[in-house]
């Protein structure tokens, strides 16, 4: 990424990763209630289960590091974080950190690879995407100078070179929507061996300059499949919209992203997409996943993009599973 490109809009949304969060982060939670409480939950399971923080103590003269289970690292200077009153931070803190690479992680997490550009979304495909909040007696930190964190390139095995930062927001629905990040707020530390595509660099580094990054962030470049792009659409089995399901695209081949039919048309009962994401032709896979009674439910249907065509979901094709590891084996034996 050239630092000098100019990216725009919007910061990450920091939705709670549990329910202890949810009243301290009232106030800059977008709300999920077009969904249910069972389809919102089993995706809060998953979070909390890839949730890789934890409490460090942090000194304002000598700074820390906070090592992740996932060899993730996070850098947090001196005298870089405050308190909301202006007050310098000393003594525990508390991190969120958690990350996804693969589209069967972002299924049953509901963290597709979406992306807002000029008013229309396009695929994304990623080089990792991450959740960090950082508190000090229960209470969001402020940033006043530049935190680090450290991800390693080798967790995805996309092509890294023309990736850059976007800001994730999510919508009354809960579903994500990646935005260009401000390089004011979200940047790469330098541009050296990775982003410029040369050998050597084995590190994603991102400087997290202002409070309003914490929450979902993403390092991803749009993806344009060559071909005749076609909108298509998916009718799931009866007893299942928007507010307890969700439909995926996946590209046959491709693990590193994960389109989303993000709109649901009630007059029709289907799932669609706003634009034409894929070409006619290209083999994919489409990917139901739902909640019932606490369970995951879920199909796929792998099938050639047809022209404006519209995929339906059979009954007889739903499989209930209390593990969302079983939703994921599915997904990652796709071809």
């Amino acid at each position: 990424m050239l630092l000098t490109l100019s990216l725009t809009l919007a910061s990450c949304s920091s939705d709670s990763i549990n329910s202890e969060q949810t009243n301290q982060k009232e106030a800059t939670t977008k709300a999920s209630s077009a969904i249910t409480q069972g389809l919102k939950s089993i995706r809060d399971r998953v979070l909390n289960d890839i949730n890789y923080g934890g409490k460090i103590n942090y000194s304002s003269k000598e700074g820390v590091v906070f090592y992740t289970k996932s060899k993730t690292n996070i850098v947090i200077p001196p005298h870089s974080i405050q308190t909301k009153d202006g007050k310098e931070v000393d003594g525990a803190i508390e991190i969120d950190y958690i990350e996804i690479f693969n589209k069967s992680k972002m299924a049953v997490a509901n963290k597709p690879t979406m992306g807002l550009i000029g008013g229309q979304k396009g695929l994304l495909v990623t080089g990792g995407e991450f959740y960090l909040d950082i508190r000090h007696n229960g209470e969001q930190v402020v940033i006043v100078n530049p935190i680090k964190v450290n991800i390693s390139a080798f967790n995805s095995k996309a092509d890294p070179t023309g990736m850059v930062l976007w800001n994730g927001d999510i919508n009354g629905d809960d579903n994500l929507t990646w935005i260009p990040a401000q390089p004011t707020d979200l940047i790469f530390e330098n541009d050296g061996t990775i982003f410029g595509g040369r050998e050597g660099g084995d590190m994603y580094d991102v400087l997290i300059s202002n409070s309003s990054s914490f929450g979902w962030c993403n390092i991803d470049r749009l993806i344009n499949f060559p071909g005749t792009k076609t909108k298509i659409g998916v009718i799931p089995p009866a007893g299942f919209n928007h507010t307890n399901s969700s439909v995926y695209l996946a590209v046959a081949g491709e693990n590193n992203m994960l389109a989303q039919f993000d709109v649901f048309n009630s007059g029709t009962n289907t799932f669609e997409e706003h634009t034409g994401l894929v070409p006619i032709g290209l083999k994919i896979h489409v990917i139901f996943v739902a909640e019932v009674n606490g369970n995951y439910v879920y199909s796929i249907l792998s099938t050639t993009v047809g022209n404006n065509a519209i995929y339906t979901i059979p009954a007889s094709s739903l499989i209930t599973t209390t593990s969302y590891n079983q939703v994921e084996a599915a997904i990652n034996a796709l071809p």
